[in-house]
This record gives C-alpha cells, structure tokens and sequence, in this order.
C-alpha cells in the first residue's frame, strides 16, 4: 500500500507539473520537464552510467562528477524543460530554464549559444546544470538552442548545420519565443555565445536593434586567418556550409566579424574573454576585434584569463560573474531590478 500510495503521489506531481509546462513555456512545439526526465538525482546518476563504459573511471565516479547540489537547487527553484521549436521547416531541438513564476515578476533573458557543429557540443542535462542552471538561479530566463542539424540522422526532420549560415535564423525564433513567455522582459534580451557559439551572436546581433548586451568567450573572429592554425576544421567547414569549395573566402568572411564590425548595432556593448592558452582559438581573435571596435568607438571591455584554455574550465564561476555583471551594468531597468536569490 505504501508504495501504491508513492506511486500515486509521484504520478500527480508530474501532472501537475505538466500542468505548468504547458503555461511556462507557450509557442514551443514540445516540452519536456527535466522533472519528468530525471524526477531525483539518482535517475541522472543511473542514466549517466548507461551511457558510459562500466571500465571507464567516469562510470565509478558518477555520484562524485555530478553536481547533486546542483541538480537539486535547479529542481526546487526553476522550471527546466527540453523543448522543441518550428524553424522554416525543420524542428529544433533547445533547453529552456526560468525560476519559478511569481504574480508579476519579469526577469531578462540571455539566449545561450553553444560551441561545436552538428551533434558535437549539444548540451546535455549535465551541461545544463554546470553551465545554465547557475545563471537562471540569478534571475534570468535562460535559453539554449541546440540548433538545426543536431540530429544529423534525421535531416529530413531536424535540418542540417551549416556553422553559421540559414541555422542563425533558429536563434531569431527563439528571441522571437522568448519574448513571447508570460515572464520573460521583452526589453532586456542579451546574447551569450561560446566558441562557435559567440560566431552565432555575433550574426544574429547583426541584424537586429533588440539585443541589450552580448558576451563570448573563445570566438574566432576572423576564420580566414584562423583556418591555417586549425586545417582540420577544413572538413568541417567543408561539409557544412554550402558552396565552401566555390567561394571558401566569402564563406568564412560571412562568419567572421571582424570584416563587418561596423554592421553591429552602435551602441551594442561587447564582452570579449578568452584564455591566455586557448589552443583552439588564438587569443589574437578577441584583442584584434576588441580593437576595431574601440577604432569604432563602440561599448566593448575586453577580459583575459591567465593560463586559461579554450573553455576557460578553471575560471568558469569568474567567467560567469563577469558576464552577469556585464548583462546587469547594461540592463534597461524600465521596472524594479531583480535580486539576485
């Protein structure tokens, strides 16, 4: 009986937690809450281990990998969902976390761009937790798009990457959805992107007058000049972006803001920070556009991390406190500011 009893309270929390779903995240095709994925942290911990070799270290030190603190604190605090949303004709997939909702809060939005192509870099819900869960518990909508061509054996359903090209309309729409959430301030939408990921930024605030604040970490801002530091990329930019063999030069330079900084808006503020010893990305990229856009006279503030690597992994809660001072310094306050928990 008890256990009946268990199972019946367990299956009217996941009801009622759909129940808020469907409020919390209108206007996406699909949502999942992280509740119904991983109800307790032992279901995450057990999953991680299915995916993982029982010879590897990882799979013995699971429990001690995992942010259980974490899993638990985004579980009490925020609405954290897996969503899906219609771009042109293909369904992206995307993560989706906000604290819980409040009578007549609004809290800003940072709309997080990941690094990689295709299926390398999706964001997991691991990943959630390290790496947005920490900035939606500071009073922020946060939204992760994980981009057309995420599921590269179904492109017929999910598109295909093309590292910078028609995928930069997918995060248009979810700016778009974004500003669509019953507590989301339409008025304070920033950009976050990481390696590739601050490429998208940086195309996306290009044609656009509603982004309040951007911050990259580890961006190649010029891949023309970059590529022969890196030739491997070649097959990757080869197989991705259309007509690359017919006009590679144009390609890269459509990509790379350093030839078109002048077309980002005036008065957008620009955080740079990369690593000292990111050997991905030449730390030249960030001082070089830092430069330009103090030749243009735009907000920008340019921030290196001594002995860092490509994904800064020592400085991450720096990286963080950096970026969030930087959104709240740049913040329309047209309402009470949010306080952080």
């Amino acid at each position: 009986m008890r256990l009946v009893m268990k199972l019946f309270w367990f299956a009217l929390l996941l009801f009622y937690q759909g129940q808020s779903m469907a409020q919390s995240w209108p206007g996406f095709a699909t949502q999942q809450s992280c509740l119904a994925l991983y109800p307790d942290y032992q279901h995450l911990v057990q999953q991680a281990r299915q995916q993982t070799p029982w010879y590897s270290l990882d799979y013995w030190l699971a429990p001690w990998l995992l942010p259980e603190q974490q899993f638990e604190r985004t579980q009490q605090q925020l609405d954290c969902a897996q969503l899906e949303y219609h771009s042109d004709q293909f369904l992206v997939q995307a993560w989706g976390l906000q604290p819980k909702a409040t009578a007549s809060q609004k809290w800003p939005v940072i709309i997080y761009n990941r690094g990689g192509n295709s299926a390398l870099g999706r964001l997991d819900f691991v990943s959630v937790l390290r790496q947005l869960s920490p900035l939606a518990q500071q009073g922020f909508i946060v939204l992760a798009s994980q981009y057309r061509g995420s599921v590269p054996q179904n492109q017929q359903t999910y598109g295909k990457d093309q590292f910078g090209g028609a995928d930069v309309r997918d995060i248009h729409q979810l700016i778009e959805l974004a500003k669509k959430l019953p507590g989301a301030d339409a008025e304070n939408i920033f950009l976050y992107g990481i390696s590739r990921g601050g490429i998208m930024s940086y195309l996306t605030a290009r044609q656009r007058d509603d982004i309040r604040a951007i911050a990259v970490t580890g961006t190649p801002t010029d891949l023309v000049t970059e590529l022969p530091r890196l030739p491997e990329m070649e097959l990757v930019f080869r197989s991705l972006i259309p007509d690359y063999d017919q006009h590679k030069v144009r390609e890269l330079k459509q990509r790379s803001v350093l030839y078109w900084a002048e077309e980002l808006p005036a008065t957008l503020p620009v955080l740079l920070m990369y690593g000292e010893k990111d050997q991905r990305v030449h730390p030249d990229n960030a001082k070089r556009l830092a430069a330009k856009l103090t030749e243009l006279q735009r907000p920008v503030k340019l921030i290196e991390f001594p002995d860092a690597d490509h994904l800064l992994t020592d400085y991450k809660e720096q990286e963080r406190q950096a970026m969030l001072h930087w959104f709240r310094q740049h913040q329309l306050h047209s309402q009470k500011p949010v306080a952080a928990p």
